[in-house]
């Protein structure tokens, strides 16, 4: 460790210790050569083991016994001209800057994503992929005025992943060393510590500075303006420069909002930002400008601040001035004194240096000598108080306002157009939020270079994309090797995947279909409506992505941010639809109403009147049930739009919803299932249970359930998935159970993909009495009928022959014989089975929501074959 005494001496260099006087144009030519190989090394780390160092360091400087900080407290309130209380908030300044919490809301706030430095960012919408690399060198050329200052912007460069050499100033020579030591005790791996250098030279020594600025690395500049100019003039081309030149502040107080009786912890927080750091930190206030029509509400405001800057002139005292500051601070007050003789100022100080208040007549924006130096001047209006501060616009830094909300709004946007580039309330001035533009620009931003992978948009490039990105999966590894590869002549030699393969290689049993591990992830129940739920993985940046699509196919499909919306969808038991939709409908912007399908009718009922809800989401089943309750009670409830999932909705449905309940448009919510995401979308022009293949986010194929080839163009078969953007737990040709075919139409919508209809459940396709029998042949025949439209059909055997049940629900029965003439009526098939005797048919009635439901989803299994 260093000695106290030889601090003021001593650099850091990569690792090494060296003396000041050290540093010389040789040894510059040779740290320029040796920072390219710490950037190359800087770049390795993961960013969360970046963090894990920071934090650990915050933890230190929090510590009020951390040796380290024990000596910072001891040397700088004798060096740095601020008093020891003020260094000690700079102490806990310091940990925030360091504190893994707030490094997570600047990676996120100003990259995107925390682990951008890291891994490729999907960007599917765009057909590319992000990534952020680090610029390599950083050259920090930091001014003295604030010793956090330094240190915010040497964090910066590490978390970015860049090398650093930090010019430390003359004036503090020891914080950054004391800082960077607290770094290597907490960097046993070394993946920080070698990489950053702080050296000590005179500014302006162009023997060092030269060759710095014309080599191939990145300046970061914080100073004033002689000083920036200088900089840009030895630039080299090679060299990129981030300037942060002097800036200003000022604070905006509306009369009325004093008149009115400000809260102290307003007047507080305007005292802590004149305060803080003694007014050197660009964010500190100026001017305020009283606005108002007479001048009283300025002095009483002068009045409330002078009693707050009185208790924090103990709290906080000022730092020890110099001869020229305190000639500087008296040469105001006695400018402010003649001209309060001549009735246009006033003077509000105590007798020593601790602050300074100064009214003016004059509303002429004036610079501050600082050291807590604050001008207070009236203006009768806002148009007034920008044309004072204009002429600052290229300067100007924050603006603090207290105003009504009949003028904040217009004053923002005036202050926006003449250059304010950070806009908070007064009290937040000197409080920088994570995560936020810092002069109008994110600075980790500036601090690396994006790199875009881009893929085509048609399926061939997606699907050769997603295949290379799953090999670490064991199980789709082994297969796509198997089959020759990732490119897409081998994409059809992959086997199907059907539903106990994948729960098979899927949690709990197995996690070999997973391609990393299960963090940062959503679980979801999944496996259908019969035994056991099994369960799929969804990343939160793939759940974020597939709710995005899904508020497309809610567009699409009729809802716009003028409806209000229940939500109908089951929620819990790990359940999907209602999360899904939820989200969907919050980035539609709509009213959404999360009513869920599980809720009592009689509250569903109250919701819909109350908020005069115009569309709905949901499960057929709840919808169906909701309209024919509606319909027995005689209520005034028209439900217009209609999005239906989960299910299949048949046309006779269709048309008892819309009498039912005036439903005039009714579309899919999408063709979709919880492993595979959405497959399809309806457009405005597609009806029933046509939809487009979803291309950019599935490929589908429909293949014949037997021969496991594709069928002929309009032949029916089963609907096969992939999902081309989850990679966390891959769907790779995918059974879905559900029966298809290809449609052609030439879509007005102009969609110029694939077309498909949708039939049923492959398991719902009943061959008994001689005849292939979907639900929608019955439900063709009970439309007419006073029954609802959730039935369930059971195939038995009796006496040698098919004995098909229909289990109905109604509130009161009728005649069977008038069932089965409804049913030969709506279905040729129905009625020529019956006719030949090739089966026997009976109904079975139940209560309205008395045949038996899934517990876990409330829907009804349609199909039930018992007689294997």
């Amino acid at each position: 460790m260093m000695k106290t005494s030889n601090m003021t001496n001593k650099c850091y260099l990569f690792g090494k210790e060296i003396a000041a006087e050290q540093l010389d144009s040789e040894l510059v030519a040779e740290i320029i050569a040796d920072a390219q190989d710490h950037a190359a090394a800087a770049a390795k780390p993961d960013v969360e083991c970046i963090l894990d160092v920071l934090q650990c360091v915050s933890e230190c400087w929090e510590d009020p016994d951390y040796h380290l900080r024990k000596k910072a407290a001891r040397i700088l309130p004798g060096m740095i001209d601020f008093s020891k209380e003020m260094v000690n908030e700079g102490f806990g300044v310091i940990s925030a800057i360091c504190r893994r919490e707030n490094l997570e809301k600047r990676l996120i706030g100003e990259l995107g994503h925390r682990r951008i430095l890291d891994e490729w960012v999907g960007r599917p919408d765009l057909a590319y992929d992000l990534k952020a690399v680090p610029r390599g060198v950083l050259l920090h050329l930091t001014a003295g005025n604030v010793f956090v200052g330094a240190v915010d912007s040497l964090v910066s460069g590490i978390i970015t992943k860049n090398a650093n050499i930090l010019k430390m100033s003359r004036v503090d020579p020891v914080f950054p060393l004391l800082f960077l030591e607290s770094i290597k005790e907490n960097d046993p791996d070394g993946i920080i510590w070698p990489h950053q250098a702080a050296l000590l030279w005179k500014g302006g020594d162009e023997r060092i500075e030269n060759p710095l600025l014309q080599a191939q690395l990145t300046v970061i500049f914080w100073g004033g303006h002689e000083a920036l100019a200088s900089v840009k003039k030895r630039l080299g081309n090679a060299t990129h420069l981030i300037e942060n030149g002097p800036r200003y502040s000022f604070a905006v107080i509306s009369g009325t909002r004093i008149k009115k009786g400000l809260d102290k912890q307003v007047i507080r927080g305007l005292a802590l930002d004149l305060c803080r750091w003694d007014q050197q930190a660009c964010s500190s206030p100026h001017v305020v400008y009283i606005l108002d029509q007479n001048e009283k509400p300025a002095h009483q405001f002068i009045e409330q601040l002078y009693d707050e800057l009185i208790e924090l002139k103990d709290e906080l005292p000022v730092g020890r001035l110099s001869f020229d500051e305190k000639v500087e601070i008296r040469k105001v007050r006695e400018l402010a004194r003649m001209a309060q003789a001549r009735n246009e100022a006033r003077l509000v100080c105590p007798e020593d240096f601790a602050f300074s208040i100064v009214y003016e007549k004059d509303p002429e924006f004036k610079i501050s000598c600082l050291n807590r130096t604050l001008f207070v001047k009236r203006v009768a209006s806002v148009d007034e108080m920008i044309a004072k501060v204009a002429p600052l616009a290229n300067y100007l830094q924050t603006v603090g306002l207290c105003l009504e909300d009949d003028i904040l709004d217009s004053c923002q946007q005036e202050l926006i157009n003449i250059g304010a580039r950070r806009i908070t309330e007064v009290g937040g001035m000197s409080e920088g939020h994570d995560g936020a533009p810092h002069e109008g620009a994110f600075l980790l931003r500036q601090l690396v270079e994006w790199v875009d992978l881009e893929y085509g948009r048609g399926h061939i490039s997606r699907i050769e994309r997603l295949l290379g990105r799953i090999t670490d999966s064991p199980y789709y590894g082994s297969i796509i090797a198997k089959a020759g590869g990732s490119g897409f002549e081998n994409f059809l030699k992959l086997p199907l995947l059907d539903r106990d393969t994948f729960y098979r290689n899927s949690p709990p049993e197995s996690e070999a279909i997973l391609t990393g591990p299960m963090t940062d992830a959503y679980i979801y129940a999944s496996g259908g409506t019969t035994g056991n739920p099994k369960f799929t993985f969804y990343s939160n940046r793939e759940y974020r992505y597939v709710t995005d699509v899904l508020t497309d196919i809610y567009r699409n499909a009729g809802l716009c941010e003028t409806d209000r919306v229940a939500n109908l969808f089951i929620a819990g038991n790990l359940w999907t639809s209602f999360n899904v939709a939820g989200r969907a409908l919050e980035n539609l912007g709509c009213l959404h109403l999360p009513v869920g399908g599980a809720s009592d009718f009689e509250n569903i009922l109250k919701y819909l009147q109350t908020f005069k809800v115009n569309a709905v989401v949901g499960l057929p089943s709840i919808i169906i049930k909701l309209a024919e309750e509606i319909q027995r009670r005689g209520l005034d409830i028209r439900i217009e739009k209609i999005l239906y999932g989960g299910e299949h909705l048949r046309p006779q449905t269709c048309e008892f919803l819309k009498a039912a309940i005036g439903a005039v448009s009714i579309r899919s919510a999408g063709y979709a299932c919880v492993d595979t995401g959405p497959i399809g979308w309806q457009c405005d022009f597609l009806e029933g249970s046509a939809h487009h293949v979803l291309d950019q986010y599935s490929y589908a194929e429909i293949i014949d359930s037997k021969t496991l080839k594709p069928v002929s163009d309009d032949l029916p078969g089963e609907i096969v998935a992939t999902n081309l953007d989850r990679t966390l737990m891959p769907v790779v040709r995918y059974r879905t159970g559900d029966l298809g075919r290809w449609v052609e139409v030439e879509c007005p919508c102009g969609f110029r993909g694939k077309t498909f209809e949708l039939l049923g459940r492959c398991d719902d396709l009943l061959v008994i009495g001689g005849i292939n029998l979907m639900p929608v042949d019955v439900a063709a025949g009970l439309s007419d009928l006073p029954v609802s439209q959730s039935f369930q059909l059971v195939a038995r055997t009796s006496l040698g022959k098919d004995l098909l049940i229909i289990r109905l629900e109604a509130e009161a029965e009728i005649p069977d014989a008038r069932v089965v003439e409804a049913l030969k009526k709506g279905s040729y098939k129905i009625a020529e089975s019956l006719h030949e005797g090739w089966m026997n048919l009976e109904i079975e009635w139940h209560k309205p929501g008395m045949i038996k439901r899934n517990d876990r989803t409330g829907k009804i299994k349609t199909v039930v074959d018992e007689r294997y």
